[in-house]
């Protein structure tokens, strides 16, 4: 097979190609192959059709103008139509980084428009060097999405956030979860977490949704209604509800409780006004270091008393969170001490 002519081409009479599957250029990523050029020229020349319009190395192109090149080096595209968005779609795969909405859309546009090239998934995952599975995820996740302008619409839900959720068979539960991580409720690295929680409690998911329940504290309420469960006691909506309700209460009630103690440990904690004359910190009883060891003894007995009224499963979260405001009181002791 004869090597393709090189050709030079001035950067201004090429243009890109408005239908080629990357939409994203990093400015970043164009002044680094920019630098390259400068230094080495550019290696592999530009793809462009009987146009001059671009079929592969848009960047390269971007770049060479940063540069201040006024040719390139080009070769022509002979292969057709028909293969020039696949060409295009395995040059941006495998060289560049496609956002993930565009990698979703050119895979399900070469699924649709290329019928009689790909008959099946697993001649279009061997066309473009992806897995039957992964190009299977893209497309169900497309199809999914399509489902809702909602989803269809969000950028910020990725292609791999909707194959995680493909586990649940209520497709509004399933929509709930992804707009937990629209709204950043539901952090995309821990959408099996919350796949989970919608397989346990809806309620729980929805106070997650809504702001009122940490993701980990729904989880481990999850936890007990799961261990009741299992012992063949099986739990209503109605309960569930009640369930989630009671943990959303507390969690605010924690939150209240924990914003006091800290502005009273910032009150006791401050530090005197610099003054031009030198005043002696008195010790004993009014020092700050005493002052704080009282609030810290008041915040231990207030707790004893808090841990009286909770529940086994609510125990070991309280637990946690006195500990350390108990932990940063003692800090603070030592820190005044070593002044």
């Amino acid at each position: 097979m004869s090597e393709k002519k090189v050709i030079w081409i001035d950067t201004d009479e090429i243009s890109p190609d408005p239908n080629q599957p990357r939409k994203q250029f990093s400015d970043d990523e164009i002044a680094s192959t920019a630098f390259t050029i400068d230094s080495q020229g550019i290696i592999n020349p530009i793809e462009i059709d009987e146009d001059y319009v671009i079929v592969t190395g848009e960047i390269r192109w971007r770049a060479a103008q940063k540069a201040g090149m006024k040719q390139v080096p080009c070769i022509l595209w002979q292969n057709g139509s028909d293969k020039r968005f696949e060409r295009q779609v395995v040059e941006n795969l495998h060289h560049h980084q496609l956002s993930d909405r565009d990698r979703e859309a050119a895979i399900v546009k070469l699924w649709k428009n290329g019928k009689g090239n790909y008959p099946t998934r697993q001649q279009l995952a061997k066309a473009v060097g992806l897995s039957h599975d992964r190009v299977g995820d893209i497309l169900e996740a497309s199809d999914f999405r399509k489902s809702d302008p909602k989803i269809a619409d969000d950028e910020s839900i990725s292609t791999a956030d909707i194959t995680g959720t493909r586990s649940i068979q209520d497709v509004e539960v399933r929509k709930k979860v992804l707009k937990g991580v629209s709204e950043k409720t539901i952090p995309s690295r821990q959408i099996y977490k919350a796949v989970s929680l919608a397989k346990t409690s809806n309620a729980l998911l929805e106070k997650v949704i809504e702001k009122q329940i940490p993701l980990d504290r729904a989880l481990e309420a999850a936890e007990t209604i799961d261990a009741i469960e299992k012992k063949g006691v099986g739990l209503t909506d109605a309960q569930k509800q009640n369930l989630a309700d009671k943990v959303a209460e507390d969690e605010t009630l924690l939150d209240k409780y924990k914003d006091a103690v800290l502005e009273r440990v910032r009150q006791v904690a401050t530090a005197p006004k610099k003054t031009t004359t030198t005043i002696e910190e008195p010790i004993g009883r009014t020092s700050p270091v005493n002052n704080i060891i009282t609030v810290k003894n008041e915040v231990m007995d207030h707790f004893k008393i808090y841990l009286g009224n909770c529940d086994v499963n609510e125990r070991r979260w309280a637990k946690k969170i006195m500990t350390e405001i108990r932990d940063e009181l003692s800090l603070l002791i030592e820190m005044i001490k070593e002044d």
